[in-house]
């Protein structure tokens, strides 16, 4: 099986809609630029009048490049810009060119970010290793991917760009069209553990767990072994564990596996462990529950209610509580 279908049908928690910045990216090219930045979904409001008045200033590329940062643009809705304050008297094509060269001389100081907006480089080597190699484009990913690569090819290809394992897992979502939000926690969790292994990368543990490593879409890369020993040196609660779970957007499992790889839970009692914390989960008694994808948030859970007829009860979400 392909790695598109081996992927879309793992789980049906898998959404495949693209995220708000890729569907602005898919604008059509009659669409205002008001209207295309009105899909990002950032909340800022740039109307095509401002967007003339800031090319009226003659500014430079670089002028240009963090004014799209700022506001988090793809390039194909920096190309529109460009085409409404009329920069250039070039067609779409030779302006997406240009902007292609910019990016990629490193001395300018930009790259494509995990979502395919234009960032800082420094912004993006706040949330990666300094060893990480900047990410393709979401264009030049989605353009690969359109060649139907094989497994092995997806494979090579990670390996030639020097991407690591949680590269290699938002390179599989961002070619296949899947928003890294709304992969199930268990399928996230397999696609970067499948990663590790193709790109023989050591997360500790073996095939039934034991990770010390996973990836956490919220951090977009990997969670290190240090930085769980540490966090659990000080003696967590499992409401703190809970905590930290949200905050690094894993689910339950992930958990699990890395309490076994650091020690914290013997492999005999990880079973055990893993059905409490789920089932305390299930009821929010810590504060937290899991959402539809399997994700570790703060709120929700369910509550015992004796049912009306005096037989038995029956389990409730706490918000439906009468």
């Amino acid at each position: 099986m392909s790695e598109i279908n081996r992927l879309s049908a793992a789980s049906s928690t898998m959404v495949s809609n693209q995220s708000s910045r890729e569907r602005a990216s898919s604008t059509s090219s009659g669409a205002s630029f008001a209207a295309t930045l009105a899909n990002v979904g950032n909340g800022t409001n740039y109307t095509d009048d401002e967007v003339k008045n800031f090319f009226a200033s003659k500014p430079d590329p670089q002028q240009i490049a963090a004014k799209a940062a700022s506001l988090g643009l793809s390039e194909d809705q920096i190309a529109r810009a460009m085409a409404v304050g009329k920069y250039g008297d070039v067609d779409t094509a030779s302006l997406k060119t240009q902007i292609e060269s910019f990016v990629s001389d490193p001395h300018n100081g930009y790259a494509w970010d995990a979502s395919g907006a234009l960032s800082a480089k420094s912004t993006i080597q706040s949330t990666t290793s300094p060893a990480d190699k900047v990410m393709p484009s979401a264009e030049t990913i989605k353009a690969f991917y359109a060649t139907n690569p094989s497994d092995a090819q997806v494979t090579a290809k990670v390996k030639a760009l020097g991407l690591n394992a949680a590269q290699m897992v938002q390179f599989q979502a961002t070619g296949i069209g899947m928003n890294m939000k709304q992969i199930s926690a268990p399928v996230l969790e397999t696609m970067f553990v499948d990663a590790a292994n193709r790109l023989g990368t050591d997360i500790g543990g073996g095939k039934h767990g034991g990770w010390t490593s996973y990836f956490s879409p919220t951090l977009g890369r990997a969670i290190t072994k240090s930085e769980i020993q540490t966090f659990f040196a000080s003696n967590p609660t499992q409401s703190q564990i809970f905590q930290k779970a949200a905050d690094l957007g894993i689910g339950v499992a992930a958990v699990n596996n890395m309490m076994v790889g650091i020690g914290v839970t013997k492999p005999e009692s990880a079973s055990k462990t893993y059905g409490q914390m789920d089932f305390a989960l299930y009821r929010g008694d810590d504060g937290y529950s899991l959402d539809q994808y399997g994700h570790i948030v703060a709120g929700g859970g369910h509550v015992s209610v004796d049912n009306a007829d005096g037989n038995g009860s029956t389990w409730v979400l706490r918000t439906a509580r009468a």
